[in-house]
C-alpha cells in the first residue's frame, strides 16, 4: 500500500522538527555546561586603578566568545580575608597585587614591587624570565595559582612640608610609608606610620606627620596635599612599579580548558598595554594639575638617593639570607636584569 504523499510529507515534518529540537537542545545545554560565570573580587581603588580589572575581565570575555564572564566585584572582600575567600569558594578569583597578601607570607610584599626594584618594562621581563614561577610556588602552599598581568607605573617620592636637601632633614621625619620603603626609610632615621589613604590628610592637619607617600600620581590627586606639602619629591624610589595579578585556587586553574587559560593570558596582555599606555598619560596628567595648584617638582639629592639605596641593599641581603625562596627571587631579579 502505497502511503500519501501528504502524510509522508506530514511525517517527515514532525521527525525533523524533533530531531531539530533535540540537536538545539543538546547544543544549548553544552554552551550552558561549557560557560562560567566567576566573581571576581577587586582589591583596588574601584574609581581608579581597579579599573584595570574591568579591562581584564572585558579582554576575557570578548577572547573566550563569552564562555568565561566575569563580574567584578569592589572589595567585597578584603586583602586580609583574600586566600579564605578564594578557599571556600566566595570568589572565583582575586584582583590585586601580591603585595596585598604580605600577612600571609611576607616574600610575596617582594612581588608586588620594591626599593630601586624594575619598573614596568622590567617587571613584565622578571616575571617572564622565572619571578612568576617563583610566586606560584609560594602560592601553591595555599592552594593557589596566580598570573601577573603587567603592573603600574611609578609611585610619587613624597609629600613634605619642608624640602629634603641633606640626610640630616630625613633624620627624626614623621612621614607615612609603607612596607619596604618604610623599612628603608626607617634605616636612615625616618619614623614612620602605616597611615590608610582616609586617614593622610587629617595626619598632617594634626601634626602627626610632616611627609607622606602613599601612591601613583593619579591616586595621590584624591588626596589633596597641596595645600599642606607643597612639595612634591621625585622619583618614587621605594616602588617604581606595582604588579597587578589575578589570583585563583590552584584547582580553579587546573579546571580550566586550555582555550579559557589562553582567554585569561590575553586579558592580562590587555592590561599590560593600558597600563603601558593610558595609565602612564594619567599620571602626566595628574603631576600637570599638581603644578596647577602650585606643588613644587623637586628632584631626590643624589646624595640622599644613594643612601637610600645602601640601605635597601642592606635591607634585602638581610631578609634574603633568612628567607631561601625570597634570596632566590632576588636572583632571578639580578639575572634578568643583567647585575
Amino acid at each position: 500500500m502505497e502511503w500519501p504523499a501528504a502524510k509522508f510529507s506530514e511525517m517527515t515534518e514532525k521527525i525533523g522538527i524533533s530531531l531539530a529540537a533535540s540537536v538545539i537542545g543538546i547544543t544549548a545545554s553544552a554552551v550552558c555546561a561549557d560557560t562560567l560565570n566567576w566573581q571576581m573580587n577587586s582589591l583596588l581603588h574601584p574609581n581608579l586603578f581597579g579599573e584595570s580589572g574591568r579591562i581584564f575581565a572585558s579582554a576575557v570575555m570578548a577572547e573566550s566568545g563569552g564562555s568565561l564572564s566575569i563580574a567584578v566585584a569592589d572589595q567585597m572582600v578584603l586583602d586580609v580575608d583574600a586566600f579564605e575567600a578564594l578557599r571556600i569558594g566566595l570568589v572565583d578569583a582575586v584582583w590585586g597585587s601580591p603585595g596585598h597578601h604580605y600577612r600571609e607570607n611576607p616574600s610575596l610584599m617582594f612581588f608586588g614591587g620594591f626599593p630601586f626594584g624594575p619598573e614596568q618594562a622590567e617587571l613584565n621581563k622578571w616575571m617572564s624570565e622565572g619571578g612568576q614561577d617563583i610566586l606560584n610556588e609560594i602560592y601553591a602552599e595555599h592552594g593557589l595559582r596566580s598570573i601577573v598581568c603587567g603592573a603600574l607605573p611609578m609611585e610619587t617620592g613624597g609629600w613634605m612640608r619642608a624640602p629634603v636637601t641633606t640626610l640630616t632633614d630625613l633624620d627624626g621625619l614623621s612621614m607615612r610609608s609603607f612596607g619596604y620603603g618604610a623599612a628603608t626609610l626607617e634605616a636612615l632615621g625616618v619614623i614612620t606610620y602605616t597611615l590608610a589613604a582616609r586617614d593622610i590628610r587629617p595626619a598632617f592637619e594634626t601634626g602627626v606627620i610632616a611627609a607622606a607617600e602613599f601612591a601613583m600620581p593619579s591616586i595621590d590627586a584624591e588626596l589633596e596635599l597641596w595645600d599642606l606639602a607643597p612639595h612634591l619629591y621625585m622619583p618614587g624610589w621605594q616602588q617604581p612599579a606595582t604588579s597587578l595579578e589575578v589570583l585563583m585556587a590552584e584547582t580553579t586553574w587546573l579546571s580550566l580548558s586550555t582555550g579559557k587559560k589562553q582567554a585569561l593570558e590575553a586579558g592580562c596582555e590587555a592590561v599590560r598595554n593600558w597600563t603601558q599606555t593610558v595609565a602612564v598619560a594619567r599620571q602626566a596628567e595628574a603631576i600637570a594639575q599638581f603644578q596647577e595648584h602650585g606643588v613644587m617638582l623637586r628632584q631626590w639629592p643624589e646624595p640622599v638617593l644613594s643612601e637610600l639605596r645602601e640601605a635597601w641593599i642592606e635591607i634585602i641581603a638581610r631578609e634574603a639570607e633568612m628567607d631561601p625562596t625570597l634570596a632566590r627571587a632576588w636572583g632571578t631579579y639580578q639575572a634578568s636584569i643583567g647585575n
